[in-house]
């Protein structure tokens, strides 16, 4: 019987020792791994072509363990240098794909922070985010005046093309690549500072320029950060003629990618010589934009219904601080001020509740019930349905302002503006519970 006994305690201390010895590797190796749903992923700055900077996929940080969160990993920690990551940096498949001020494109592994490979010869004062596509193409601007195009492989970081034409993006370091999956090409908007801008269709393979539009070409300047796509068709902003004076002004426009005409050309507010475009958005079938006079407090927040030219609604607003987010299902928008949030119907411009903060809030994204933005001098997640804060994280330095949170497979990304991280990786730490062993 003390035989049996003492046999079972071995056999049971054997299986304890085997368990605790694979639950270190699990905690060991879970900071290598990719989260727990890798199609949750976050391609590039504001989520998707229509730029909702809402990640309809992710599923595991939500309203009851977001305040969990803590510091993963960072880039750049108390380093004592100062560099910001603008906007956001690109994951996908595991990856994380980033560029700062200073910095090559680099790759790290999502989860864990180990860097993987890196790419080019940096940016000096400015770096654009880099894009990562379905096929795990990363698509990476370098230098100015000319700024250059580079295709990379997400895997190894080697170099699959430099585009044929180099841009003239000066040195903005905001500027996004737009990916149009289902035709192959990728848009480029050239905005130069002195105007002259152009929309360049490059193909995804090769990088030689498919078409492009011009005012030489189309009597059109194009502008702004980025384009959108919604449908088949291209949403750009752009300088265009006007009868009567102003003799031009800025527009959206809707853009037929297989033609290259324009199809709407959307009216501005009144008065028509009064307002240049500042941030613009799609939210189902609404286009979202913001028009800013920079010597009036009272701007104008406008929306139409993609296929009318007419203004579906506005509303004055004080100046927007960022891009606006959207979250398709619920058709509702978030648009960041100085020092409100406001969540209104994409539809009809109601307003659903706003959020006071203590400074501008900038740039905010959405995912599974939160919304996250950064300001003053820390990263917020609030809940969407009672619009109560529920997280606050410290970034050590004052908010940049063209930043955003990327949400990727339970965890959060963003740049911590050369503070106490140049970028901030959060996540839930994971415990193993070990089972009681009873001796018997």
């Amino acid at each position: 019987m003390h035989h049996n006994r003492r046999l079972r305690y071995l056999v049971m201390c054997g299986l304890l020792f085997s368990f605790l010895g694979f639950a270190l590797l699990w905690t060991h190796t879970t900071r290598g791994q990719a989260g727990p749903n890798l199609s949750a992923d976050w391609p590039h700055f504001g989520y998707d072509a229509a730029f909702t900077a809402d990640n309809t996929v992710e599923s595991t940080l939500n309203v009851t363990n977001v305040a969990k969160l803590e510091r993963w990993w960072g880039i750049g920690c108390d380093d004592g240098s100062f560099s910001v990551m603008s906007r956001t940096p690109a994951i996908s498949h595991g990856k994380l794909y980033a560029s700062g001020a200073g910095r090559k494109l680099t790759a790290y592994d999502a989860r864990s922070g180990q860097q993987l490979w890196e790419f080019g010869s940096g940016n000096l004062g400015w770096a654009p985010p880099p894009v990562v596509s379905q096929d795990g193409t990363v698509f990476y601007f370098e230098d100015s005046i000319p700024t250059h195009l580079y295709a990379v492989n997400g895997e190894t970081g080697a170099k699959l093309w430099e585009a044929a034409l180099a841009f003239d993006l000066g040195f903005n370091d905001t500027s996004v690549v737009t990916i149009d999956e289902d035709r192959h090409l990728v848009y480029v908007v050239e905005a130069p500072f002195m105007g002259g801008g152009k929309l360049y269709a490059l193909d995804k393979q090769t990088g030689e320029v498919a078409w492009s539009m011009s005012k030489a070409l189309n009597n059109t300047e194009f502008l702004g950060d980025y384009a959108m796509l919604k449908d088949g068709k291209i949403f750009a902003a752009a300088n265009v003629p006007m009868t009567g004076y102003p003799d031009h002004g800025q527009h959206l426009l809707k853009i037929d990618p297989i033609s290259q005409t324009v199809e709407l050309t959307y009216k501005r507010p009144q008065p028509e010589n009064y307002y240049d475009i500042a941030n613009y958005t799609l939210c189902n079938d609404n286009l979202i934009v913001t028009f800013d006079y920079q010597y009036d407090p009272v701007k104008q927040l406008v929306a139409y219904n993609i296929i009318s030219s007419t203004i579906a609604w506005h509303k004055p607003i004080s100046q927007t601080t960022g891009t606006i987010a959207c979250n398709p299902a619920k058709d509702q928008i978030y648009v960041p001020t100085n020092p409100y949030l406001y969540a209104l119907n994409a539809t009809t411009g109601d307003e659903a509740w706003k959020y006071q903060g203590l400074n501008a809030i900038y740039n905010p994204s959405v995912a599974n019930g939160l919304v996250y933005f950064l300001s003053d001098t820390n990263m917020y997640a609030i809940s969407e349905e009672t619009h109560q804060r529920l997280f606050r994280f410290p970034l050590g330095y004052a908010a940049y302002e063209t930043t955003q949170v990327a949400i990727a497979n339970g965890m959060l990304y963003f740049s911590g503006n050369g503070g106490t991280c140049d970028l901030f990786a959060l996540n839930i730490p994971h415990k193993v519970l070990l089972p009681q062993v009873t001796r018997q």
